[in-house]
């Protein structure tokens, strides 16, 4: 065998440099005689080495197990192309002289004879060292079944079935099959046998053996089996988060709620400590204003006491002045022969005048000393209204923080209530599931809860004895049921007579 390929490489070679020195002279003749020119000389080696390159690609990427039938078909144009420029380049057409024609194609079709044997040669060796089996289907079975070879043919190409005997055997088992089902139920087998007994007919389109096709029912069944434990164990789990959760949310709601008790608790130290500091402050401003006032008042009297003596003594004195006057006027008149002369008579009336400036000047002195009291009881006074006032703006923050401290429970009370209607809507969703009811049932409890959480918001003394489906407005009912205004009436009316028969959420 060793001689043998050696040979065959060996006469392959002849053949190849034989013919392509042919091919030279030849096409550059005929591209000399069509005008090329010098690229004449080059023309035949660019055909000829595109013929080499184009059959050397495809058997490299054959050797590799890439074929790519493009490259195989360029090649065999390009040869064709040779032969044609081969035939026509003698000096008589090929219709004058056959013979010649068909010696100028036979080097080239025993080179392409050549490197399809080489082709051939690599793929069957490649197969076997993968004990890879045929994939075409053989020419003796295109010419005596073309029929059912195109049907084999098809499925194979179809669902990516690489063995032709391995489709074969698939078809014989069937065949087998056929036999059975016709032993077993007579002619009219098709109609007498189940569904599940004619499945590898039906499922011979797609590629499938008598085996698998008779598996099918108990696979489909298994993964069905399976789908539903998977769905279990999502509703196991989903139940083990709930009520994960459902504890969560209970753990929130007493931190939630030992936290409310501890701001309670700030809040009413604070509300305590402000109102004592309140009452201390009032206490402390009402005795100073009481203090003030009383030493206002005292001084006040004492004032008025000492202007009024004042008065009374600055009276006394000038009466005493104007008597000493008068008794001295009197003396100037009983006594013409007195010692006294004019000048001292003056000199005494001027005595007595500065004696009743002086005493006019004291009585102004001791009104100025009552401005100065009253003045001072003022500013005592004004002293007190300011103790008044930052009393009022500490009973004022102290009224702020209990206000904010209510704000404070409300807004915990209703996150709470909003929490257990949120528990309530949840457990009422799952045990609408766990009763399948239907889409337009859930809308009408939905729409009941709804009245039933609106009644219950309303205040005791404002909350009729039954509740009201016009608590709730339509609108509210169409956008939370994504319905139109006149299905959202029906799902109230229907909610209405629900709560009537009962119902509670």
């Amino acid at each position: 065998m060793r001689w043998l390929i050696t040979a065959s490489v060996v006469c392959a070679g002849v053949v190849g440099g034989i013919g392509f020195a042919g091919s030279y002279e030849a096409l550059r003749g005929l591209a000399e005689d069509r005008g090329f020119g010098n690229y004449s000389y080059v023309f035949p080696v660019g055909v000829d080495a595109g013929i080499i390159a184009m059959y050397g690609l495809d058997l490299v990427l054959v050797w590799l197990r890439m074929p790519k039938p493009l490259l195989r078909l360029i090649a065999h144009l390009l040869t064709i192309a040779t032969i044609v420029f081969n035939i026509n380049a003698g000096e008589e057409t090929p219709a004058e002289d056959p013979l010649a024609a068909v010696m100028h194609g036979v080097l080239p079709v025993l080179f392409v004879a050549v490197i399809e044997a080489a082709r051939h040669l690599i793929i069957h060796t490649n197969r076997l060292s993968l004990a890879v089996e045929s994939d075409k289907v053989p020419l003796h079975r295109w010419l005596l079944a073309p029929w059912s070879a195109w049907r084999l043919y098809r499925r194979m190409r179809l669902y990516e079935i690489p063995s032709y005997a391995r489709m074969v055997a698939m078809e014989k088992d069937r065949t087998v099959y056929q036999a059975w089902l016709q032993h077993t139920y007579g002619r009219r087998w098709r109609k007498k046998a189940s569904a599940e007994e004619l499945l590898p007919f039906t499922m011979a389109p797609y590629g499938l053996t008598v085996e698998e096709a008779l598996a099918l029912p108990h696979q489909q069944q298994e993964a069905a089996d399976a789908r539903a434990a998977a769905e279990q164990d999502r509703i196991e789990q989903a139940a083990t988060r709930e009520e994960q959760r459902l504890l969560e949310a209970e753990a929130r709601d007493a931190a939630a709620k030992v936290r409310r008790m501890e701001i309670g608790a700030g809040l009413t130290t604070a509300e305590s400590r402000i109102t004592a500091e309140t009452l201390a402050a009032e206490a402390q401003a009402r005795v100073a204003e009481a203090a003030s006032e009383a030493e206002a008042d005292a001084a006040t009297h004492q004032a008025r006491l000492t202007a009024e003596a004042a008065r009374k003594e600055a009276e006394r004195e000038l009466q005493a002045a104007e008597r000493r006057a008068q008794a001295a006027e009197r003396a100037a008149e009983r006594e013409e022969t007195a010692e006294k002369t004019a000048a001292e008579a003056e000199a005494e009336a001027r005595t007595a005048a500065a004696q009743r400036q002086a005493q006019e000047d004291r009585l102004a002195a001791a009104t100025a000393q009552a401005e100065a009291d009253r003045r001072s009881k003022e500013s005592e006074r004004a002293k007190a209204e300011e103790a008044r006032r930052i009393a009022e703006q500490r009973e004022t923050a102290a009224r702020t923080a209990r206000a904010e401290r209510e704000t404070a429970e409300a807004t915990a009370a209703a996150a709470a209530a909003r929490e257990a209607a949120a528990r309530a809507e949840l457990a009422a969703q799952e045990a609408e599931d766990l009763a399948r009811l239907s889409t337009r049932e859930r809308g009408e409890r939905r729409v009941a809860r709804m009245i039933l959480t609106a009644h219950a918001g309303l205040p005791a003394d404002q909350r009729p004895a039954h509740p009201d489906m016009y608590t709730v407005p339509l609108d509210e009912i169409a956008t939370e049921l994504n319905v139109s205004k006149t299905a959202a009436g029906d799902r109230r009316q229907a909610a209405d007579e629900l709560i009537r028969s009962g119902y509670r959420g």
